[in-house]
């Protein structure tokens, strides 16, 4: 649905009798159609997806944030990492569904994303080509498109009576962006997206759903909740005046700091609001990722319990971040090795790598774990209780080039002895 249709279902609700005899209170109806849009929409995910329990609180706020973005200075990107087979695609064309003017797309290039984002939230399946070398262009818009204002300009050619002239046309890039590969994502937009992990699903009477989303009543009727909802929010600026008054609270709260703005007009409500979200362990990007879902869930009722949730998920990130960094230089490592298809023992491999990483915890569990990660084990054996890999060398290089580190001409391994006997410390 459109910004203009959404405009003209909430204008006819609004100035119905039915709606002024019911309910003369416009923030009040907002918040009671959205409450009700976000336990329905909680329903929707469970019938169709097998998901962590906190994934479901995420994935609602965020569908619901999509209809109300616009009153963002920021919105942040929704991120899925699956392996083949875990529902990803699903997932995708279900939130794409359920989204604002949603539309999923296989692939995109910089010129379709520019000439496709405003007033539409994106669904990108199959996103690994985001991270190619090629792709430069595409990830430099991705990186500012979560943000208001920016924009995007092109000349287009126009013939005239007496000659040819160029003019300029400008696109608005702001829009919501639902992502899914198998790789990972590249460190810059990694850092603008909630990253969920998907598993494959056990559950057959959850995998056997036929994705018929279009003729899902349920779904018929979340729109129709989260539209009227979303249109009295947006009108009343209530969302965006809750936002834009969050630095004046900090500079009102923080000792030795002077503000030169107010909180004289700012309701009771929003002071609960912002001192629970003052007492998180959130800052930096990572507040700033979810401070629009907090802001969602405090007019649904949902703040304290979903805050737990939030902390949790930026915790699992942090540990991610460093595990990945150290899979990055383990690719590079196996991207530069000499190519072979002998298998090689785990240990050689660890110690060799453990000598350019001068990490002394580094052992042989964590490396064989870590390519397992990667997918980068071809064939496996153990040879008298050790074991042995063959490794997908053409992989490693291909999945490098996602983080703009060219592979080195592979040297020569130095000559070793066949001695692995001895075990590296953990």
């Amino acid at each position: 649905m459109s910004s203009e249709d959404m405009k003209k279902v909430g204008e006819t609700w609004e100035q119905s009798e039915e709606y002024k005899l019911l309910h003369p209170n416009p923030e009040l109806e907002a918040k009671e159609e959205l409450k009700k849009a976000y336990w329905l929409l909680i329903k929707i995910l469970n019938k169709y997806l097998d998901l962590k329990p906190e994934y479901y609180d995420i994935i609602a706020l965020w569908i619901i944030g999509t209809y109300l973005h616009k009153q963002f200075v920021t919105f942040p990107y929704l991120y899925f990492n699956a392996m083949k087979n875990s529902g990803k695609s699903r997932a995708l064309k279900l939130i794409t569904c359920l989204s604002y003017n949603g539309e999923l797309m296989n692939s995109i290039s910089e010129s379709v994303l520019f000439r496709t984002a405003e007033d539409h939230t994106i669904g990108i399946d199959e996103a690994e080509s985001i991270g190619k070398k090629e792709k430069g262009a595409l990830r430099e818009l991705l990186n500012s498109a979560y943000k208001q204002g920016a924009k995007v300009k092109r000349t287009f050619k126009v013939k005239g009576k007496e000659r040819e002239g160029y003019q300029i046309e400008e696109f608005n890039v702001f829009c919501p962006v639902v992502m899914a590969n198998i790789w990972g994502m590249d460190e810059v937009t990694g850092d603008r997206c909630i990253t969920l992990i998907l598993d494959k699903s056990p559950k057959k009477e959850i995998t056997r759903m036929i994705e018929l989303f279009d003729f899902d009543e349920d779904i018929k009727k979340f729109k129709e909740w989260v539209v009227l909802g979303a249109f009295i929010f947006a009108k009343t600026l209530l969302i965006r005046d809750k936002v834009l008054k969050w630095n004046a609270y900090i500079k009102e709260t923080l000792p030795n700091t002077t503000s030169t703005t107010t909180l004289h007009n700012t309701t009771k409500h929003h002071l609960d609001f912002y001192k629970k979200v003052w007492d998180t362990s959130l800052d930096g990007r990572h507040l700033e990722l979810f401070f629009r879902l907090f802001v969602l869930a405090d007019e649904i009722g949902y703040l304290s319990e979903f805050i737990p949730i939030a902390e949790q998920i930026v915790q699992e990130k942090k540990e991610d971040d460093i595990m990945e960094a150290k899979d990055v230089s383990l690719l590079e490592f196996i991207s530069t090795y000499e190519i072979n298809e002998d298998y090689i023992p785990i240990l050689k491999l660890t110690r060799e790598f453990k000598q350019n990483e001068e990490e002394e915890w580094i052992n042989t569990k964590w490396f064989g774990r870590a390519l397992k990660r990667l997918n980068l084990t071809k064939k496996k054996r153990r040879v008298k209780g050790k074991a042995e890999v063959i490794l997908d060398f053409k992989k490693a290089k291909e999945k490098i080039k996602m983080f703009d580190i060219e592979p080195i001409v592979e040297p020569k391994p130095k000559e070793e002895t066949n001695n692995y006997v001895e075990e590296l410390k953990p």
